[in-house]
């Protein structure tokens, strides 16, 4: 009996063998660690977060791999909008590596010829920042509504499941238009524990206005005089009675020579 050859015996390993050492360098994502951000390129340096093991002297040994440079940074965007955040050092992120090199794409945009004939390899990463291992899991995090909010949980913007939106912040809330704020809903109701001051050219209030407390001008008090006037048209009440009706007083002149009238709708 022909013993057979050991060449050819071992062929199928050998072809395992070469398989399994392409797919050491044939990348496809893993998580990193943010190192540092640019946010004029919006590209990052990233420290790739799981070890390549080795062999060395028939022993497996762990290496880091390299720090990742000129990583693209992917943000929420699409039809003329953006969602954007910090990026800080040390934040968790997800590496994906393109099946080709996009330097050309990058650099131009639009379709493109390869930058290198390079496949699944490292110098072709892109991050997504927010994948989190679980000592950086979202604190708090809510399971029935949707949130935009800082970590530690000083400010929060919630879409609730009962179609209700909360904003709640520990610090100023500055809202700036360049035209209209309109506001449409049932109620309106605002509670400050300190002042609260509205400025703008001309102010209209359409509809029935309710002051509880007194109308003042400046530090002068409840009896300051409102520069301009107040104009009010329809009815405007003080304690119950009608303070804008239209009536005058049968009354002779006083002393500079002047008949007293009242004017409605303006005091």
């Amino acid at each position: 009996m022909t013993k057979r050859n050991s060449s050819i015996a071992t062929l199928p390993d050998n072809i395992k063998q070469g398989i399994e050492n392409r797919l050491k360098d044939l990348h496809t994502s893993m998580p990193g660690i943010i190192e540092s951000f640019d946010p004029v390129t919006q590209t990052a340096s990233v420290q790739p977060a799981v070890r390549r093991i080795f062999i060395e002297n028939e022993k497996l040994v762990p290496r880091d791999l390299p720090l990742l440079i000129n990583v693209l940074v992917i943000f929420p965007r699409g039809g003329g909008f953006s969602l954007t955040f910090p990026v800080a050092k040390g934040d968790e992120c997800l590496l994906t590596f393109a099946e080709r090199s996009f330097d050309n794409w990058h650099k131009f945009g639009e379709v493109r010829d390869p930058g290198a004939r390079r496949f699944h390899s490292l110098s072709d990463a892109t991050a997504y920042v927010g994948i989190s291992s679980l000592p950086n899991k979202i604190p708090n995090y809510d399971p029935v509504n949707t949130q935009l909010k800082k970590d530690d949980g000083s400010a929060s913007l919630s879409i609730n499941a009962d179609s209700s939106i909360s904003l709640d912040a520990n610090s100023d809330i500055n809202v700036t238009s360049q035209a209209n704020i309109v506001a449409q809903c049932v109620t309106l109701s605002a509670t400050a524990s300190g002042s609260a001051e509205i400025t703008a050219p001309t102010i209209t209030l359409n509809g029935n206005v309710v002051i509880n407390g007194s109308l003042s001008q400046g530090a002068g008090g409840a009896s300051a005089t409102l520069s301009g006037g107040l104009a009010v048209t329809g009815t405007m009440t003080s304690n119950g009675k009608d303070v804008s009706d239209t009536h005058g007083h049968a009354q002779g002149n006083d002393s500079a020579g002047d008949t007293q009238t009242n004017i409605s709708g303006v005091l």
